[in-house]
């Protein structure tokens, strides 16, 4: 029995190592078989993901940007080193430009992650600026909760609160719970929320119903006049604000339901607040101050023409009365159409505050101030800082954030940055940027990163282009002696000031 019991150990003995043994020496072996076999096609399908996922590995030191048109005709994205050789033990750079595809051609929808860097250590005098009410507490903290996985987490960025109504406990308590990051809470002062003494109370509450009664987006409502106006002339100034350099900023309100019959979009309600989709491992501050960018967005749209009927003829004067040089106003415009009714929508802003504080923007805002149409009218502060950024800045210095995947209400910038990318939108979350109806961004695509010459004088005319073409506006001409200066604080007010 003993006997018996050894040679069957001897038997198992022996087959295990038969079998173990085999493993060993196919593992170690180049197939050199077949290209059909199934362990062939097993080696080389491992080693082209093993490939591809290498291709996959960027080192961003390394990363170097080319235009080799003999190779493609269309620009690469980029070109990426790898270190990882699969034929050899040696380390060995391999070169791989990927080019984009007729599909993602002048698209967001990109294949590929994108990668965007800053110096760990290097940090922006900056802060989150957010204007809020106490009742949007549940929409905030989800917010908060979200940004700070997303980017605030690692970079502890302050955060200012801003309300027209003293924040309650709860909601303080509550805010400083989401995050390590110091926060501030301040009041809005009424110097910066009311109705100036130069406009009419009477007919504000004429404007008010009749923008009500024709159903137009927050058309009745004095609070938004109130915060557009903050938006547009104020918050930048504010205590809490005044020590930094840079803002973030996005805006949690409640959608109401509304048809405009012009841009026939029907606004449903949706859960208030906004989402970020995307993880962010480097510091946009940083990146703007670097980069000289002064102003940025994420979803550029057209306006409710409705709102705003006036604006653009004032913005007109204004930039007349100080003979203004332009190179990326007519991104919005033009002398025979006018108005495009574009703009950057400042839901979502990262910008330098010293462009809003700088006396060229002051008196712009001061001139638009003095007409009363923020009251009057409807205007929004993404219309005023985006006609600004037209009449002060190049194109150069603004920056869309493509990378920064991100939903207010409807509207959405998605991002679809691959399996490696680090960005995730809802698959019921449709992408704005070239899909929606009224979007503007084959217009910022278009338009020429060198710009096109506009140029404003006080006489009236107009240079224009290359080739200096003049044109003569004589309406845009103030009558009145006195004039809307750098220099003076308030503006003569247009006869067409207070229509609505």
């Amino acid at each position: 029995m003993r006997r018996t019991t050894s040679s069957y150990f001897f038997i198992l003995t022996a087959v295990c190592i038969f079998y173990f043994g085999s493993l060993y020496l196919v593992s170690r072996t180049t197939i050199t078989t077949d290209e059909s076999g199934c362990l062939n096609f097993i080696h080389d399908d491992n080693k082209a993901m093993a490939q591809e996922e290498s291709e996959r590995i960027i080192n961003p030191e390394e990363k170097v940007f080319i235009d080799d048109k003999s190779t493609n005709d269309k620009n690469p994205v980029f070109v990426q080193s790898s270190t990882l050789n699969q034929d050899n033990d040696d380390d060995e750079t391999t070169l791989v430009v990927t080019y984009p595809t007729d599909e993602n051609i002048n698209s967001t929808t990109l294949t590929t992650p994108i990668i965007t860097q800053t110096q760990e250590g290097d940090r922006a005098n900056a802060a989150i600026v957010i204007l809020c009410r106490n009742s949007e507490l549940p929409a905030m903290r989800r917010t908060i909760r979200e940004f700070e996985d997303r980017f605030n987490r690692k970079y502890h960025y302050p955060y200012v609160f801003l309300n027209d109504e003293p924040f309650t406990n709860t909601f303080i308590k509550s805010i400083r719970q989401l995050t390590n990051a110091p926060t501030e809470f301040g009041l809005v002062p009424d110097t910066m929320w009311s109705v100036p003494d130069w406009v009419d109370e009477k007919q504000v509450e004429e404007a008010l119903a009749d923008y009500a009664s024709r159903n137009i987006l927050y058309g009745g409502s004095l609070s938004y006049r109130h915060m557009c106006r903050f938006n547009s002339g104020f918050f930048y100034n504010h205590p809490l604000v005044a020590k930094y350099d840079y803002y973030w900023t996005w805006i949690n309100n409640i959608s109401i339901i509304s048809t405009d019959p012009i841009l026939q979009i029907k606004y449903r309600r949706v859960e208030p607040g906004v989402h970020f989709f995307c993880d962010l491992d480097y510091d946009p501050f940083v990146y703007m101050q670097k980069n000289n960018k002064l102003y940025s967005f994420t979803i550029t749209l057209v306006e409710i023409p409705q709102t705003i009927p006036t604006l653009w003829d004032h913005t007109m004067r204004f930039a007349h009365q100080n003979n203004i040089k332009t190179n990326f106003l007519r991104m919005f415009g033009d002398e025979e159409n006018g108005y495009n009714y574009c703009h950057f929508w400042s839901n979502f802003e990262i910008a330098s505050l010293d462009l809003w504080r700088d006396e060229k923007y002051q008196a712009y805002f001061d001139y638009l101030d003095s007409t009363g149409n923020f009251f009057y009218e409807r205007w929004g502060d993404a219309i005023v800082h985006s006609l600004a950024a037209g009449m002060f800045l190049n194109k150069s210095q603004v920056h869309f954030f493509k990378d920064i995947g991100y939903q207010h209400d409807n509207f959405a910038h998605c991002v679809d940055d691959g399996v490696f990318g680090k960005c995730m939108c809802p698959e019921n979350v449709a992408n704005f940027d070239y899909n929606g109806w009224g979007t503007c961004m084959p217009k910022w695509d278009a338009f020429p990163e060198e710009g096109i010459r506009w140029d404003f004088k006080s006489n009236g005319d107009q240079i224009i282009g290359e080739e200096a073409k003049i044109i003569s506006k004589p309406e845009y001409v103030s009558k009145s002696s006195k004039k809307s200066s750098f220099s003076n604080k308030k503006a003569s007010t247009p006869s067409s000031s207070s229509s609505s």
